[in-house]
């Protein structure tokens, strides 16, 4: 064999190497490109489902506090409203006085436990009713009250306050849901205004 077809040789088998190095270049080439793709795509894939399980968490933090805003604005307004109802029912007491006082005013006075009294308070306009059941030595006027009376004994350690006020104190619990109730069949559910401040 001579020189130059040793050198063709060689080349052939050299081009060939080289061709068969190429390849398996390539080869692995694609097979990385192949892997770094699966592996882009698996991370992409992680983060997005971490991605969406964070965006649910925040969606379900976000949703939970404005429902907590929601219910505290509602429970003040129901608060001011209470407030208000209570207000026009104390304003409205004295009207009760209108409608066959005199024996509502007998009433309250037959609810009063038996006793030696010593102090009766009533409304300035019922000084003189309150001196057919009680002594008028005993009997006192007070502005503040609506109407019904105030009985004290025992140097005050006993106190039975059977007006207007008090009454409606007691009953309120079970007023106030009546009228809210049929507030709300009339006007719908209660929505709070925004406050501004």
């Amino acid at each position: 064999m001579g020189l130059d077809e040793l050198i063709n040789s060689l080349k052939k088998n050299g081009q060939k190497q080289i061709e068969d190095i190429w390849q398996q270049a390539r080869a692995e080439a694609d097979s990385m490109r192949k892997q770094t793709a699966e592996a882009i795509a698996r991370i992409t894939e992680e983060h997005a489902d971490q991605l969406a399980s964070a965006c649910q968490k925040s969606v379900r933090v976000i949703v939970t506090e404005a429902e907590i805003k929601a219910r505290k604005k509602k429970l003040f307004a129901y608060q001011e409203l209470d407030e208000v109802l209570r207000a026009t029912a104390l304003k409205q007491l004295p009207k009760l006085r209108e409608l066959n006082y005199e024996n509502v005013f007998a009433q309250l006075v037959k609810e009063l436990p038996d006793g030696q009294w010593e102090k009766i308070k009533v409304n300035p306009s019922d000084v003189s009713l309150a001196t057919k059941f009680f002594n008028k030595n005993i009997v006192q006027s007070d502005a503040d009250i609506n109407g019904g009376l105030i009985a004290v004994n025992a140097g005050g350690k006993i106190v039975i306050d059977n007006t207007f006020e008090k009454r409606l104190e007691r009953k309120w619990s079970q007023i106030l849901p009546e009228l809210i109730n049929n507030i709300e069949k009339k006007y719908g559910e209660l929505e709070p205004a925004e406050k501004t401040g």
